[in-house]
């Protein structure tokens, strides 16, 4: 049975924000049983947002950012990626999921954001030219170590928008440097000095910052805030 609650969030400025209503949910997406969590704006949404995590990460690594997603109107779905680097695979489920959700709540003609983070960027990539009504797709410090997301990129007609880290091990050099190059000239590049890979998880731990380097609250926030800008401007009211 779906477990249903109610989280009043508050961001790290301290300020009070809507309660959103959080449902987890199990889903069978392009073949494979996984977990998502759907969060609900208190209306009528504006918009559908899927979260796309990275390596080996899940769900619970997007929480802060859905939920100021969902604060703004937008349903958002989280769901655990169901492979490890089979990245065309993650992108089936991502398709899946969309059109799930769509159908499932009667979402058919609304816009979509397509937002991942590391390989879940990589995956949401490889996505987009089978998502219907897709208004923007966000790279978080996406990775591509063989280049896998060159056509996709190339191809991609809606908006874009890459927040990356420096060039650094868990960032394979960088890569979505290169992945911002392929897009077309509808995008947005922006690097947020001195983050870390982690930094691009709103809600991290101690494997990705002992593996990836430490994450910073105030480098979270603005990430979480510029990705949420970016939906906004994508999705007017």
């Amino acid at each position: 049975m779906s477990r249903v609650f109610l989280l009043a969030l508050a961001l790290v400025t301290g300020a009070a924000h809507a309660a959103v209503s959080v449902e987890t949910r199990a889903l069978t997406l392009a073949d494979n049983a996984t977990a998502v969590d759907v969060y609900a704006p208190a209306a009528s949404p504006r918009g559908l947002a899927v979260i796309a995590h990275g390596f080996t990460r899940s769900r619970g690594r997007h929480v802060v950012l859905a939920a100021r997603l969902a604060e703004v109107g937008f349903l958002v779905a989280v769901p655990d990626l169901p492979h490890w680097a089979r990245h065309d695979a993650n992108a089936d489920a991502i398709v899946a999921l969309v059109d799930a959700m769509a159908a499932e709540r009667g979402l058919d003609a609304l816009p979509v954001v397509l937002i991942g983070t590391s390989a879940g960027g990589l995956a949401s990539l490889l996505a987009t030219d089978r998502v219907p009504r897709l208004a923007l797709w966000v790279g978080l410090d996406p990775v591509d170590a063989l280049r896998q997301s060159r056509d996709a990129a190339r191809n991609l007609r809606a908006p874009a928008v890459v927040l990356r880290a420096p060039n650094g091990v868990c960032n394979v050099g960088g890569s979505a440097r290169q992945i911002a190059a392929w897009l077309p000239n509808r995008r947005l590049e922006q690097r947020v000095d001195g983050a870390s890979h982690c930094d691009f998880e709103d809600t991290t731990n101690w494997r990705c910052e002992s593996i990836c380097g430490a994450a910073d609250a105030a480098r979270q926030a603005l990430i979480v805030e510029a990705t949420v800008k970016a939906a906004r401007e994508a999705v007017p009211d």
